[in-house]
C-alpha cells in the first residue's frame, strides 16, 4: 500500500468512540458527567450558606442585645460558629449520602452516589470519608485541578474522593423517595 492510502487512514477502519456517548449519558445507573454534579455542588453550596449563616446571623443580633461584654459576646458567637460549621460539615452531605443516597443538590439533578462495586447504598463512615477526601481534595489546588480531570476525561467519571472509598456518582435509577 501506498503511503497516501495509508495517510488518509483507509486500512484503519471505523476508530471506536471516546469516552461516554450522548445516548449513554442518561442511562440509570451510568457515570454521572461533571456538568451535572458541578451543579449538584451549586445547589448544595445555596442550602449550606443558607443552613450555616442564618442560625449565625440571628445569633450576631440576639447577642447584640445582650448585657454581655463586647468581648464575651465575640467569644461566644466565634464559638457557636466554629462548632456549627463543624456539625454542618459532618452531618449534611454523610448524612444525606448515606440516608437518601444524595444531598438534596445531586437529587435536584437526578443522582446518586453509590457503592461502585454492587451499586448498594454508602454507609455513615463511608459517606463521611468520602465527604472528607473531597474537601481535601478541594483544598489543594493541585488535587482539585487532577480531580476535574478524572471526572471530565475519565470513562467512568470517579473523582479522586471516589475512587478513595470506592464510590460513584451515578444517574439515579428509581424516582425520587
Amino acid at each position: 500500500m501506498e503511503f497516501a492510502g495509508l495517510a488518509a487512514g483507509n486500512d484503519l477502519g471505523p476508530l471506536p468512540p471516546v469516552g461516554r456517548t450522548p445516548s449513554a449519558r442518561a442511562l440509570p445507573g451510568s457515570p454521572a458527567g461533571g456538568v451535572r454534579r458541578c451543579a449538584a455542588t451549586a445547589v448544595d453550596l445555596a442550602v449550606a450558606v443558607a443552613v450555616v449563616l442564618l442560625p449565625l446571623v440571628g445569633l450576631d443580633r440576639a447577642l447584640g442585645g445582650t448585657a454581655l461584654p463586647d468581648g464575651d459576646a465575640r467569644t461566644v458567637w466565634r464559638a457557636a460558629a466554629a462548632l456549627w460549621t463543624a456539625a454542618f460539615l459532618l452531618l449534611y452531605s454523610p448524612l444525606c449520602v448515606s440516608l437518601r443516597g444524595a444531598t438534596p443538590g445531586k437529587r435536584l439533578m437526578g443522582l446518586e452516589v453509590v457503592v461502585s462495586g454492587d451499586g448498594g447504598r454508602l454507609g455513615y463512615g463511608r459517606a463521611l470519608a468520602r465527604h472528607l477526601a473531597n474537601l481535601v481534595v478541594n483544598a489543594v489546588p493541585v488535587l482539585c485541578v487532577a480531580n476535574a480531570s478524572a471526572i471530565a476525561l475519565g470513562p467512568d467519571s470517579l473523582g479522586l474522593h471516589d475512587k478513595a472509598v470506592g464510590s460513584a456518582v451515578v444517574h439515579r435509577r428509581t424516582a425520587a423517595a
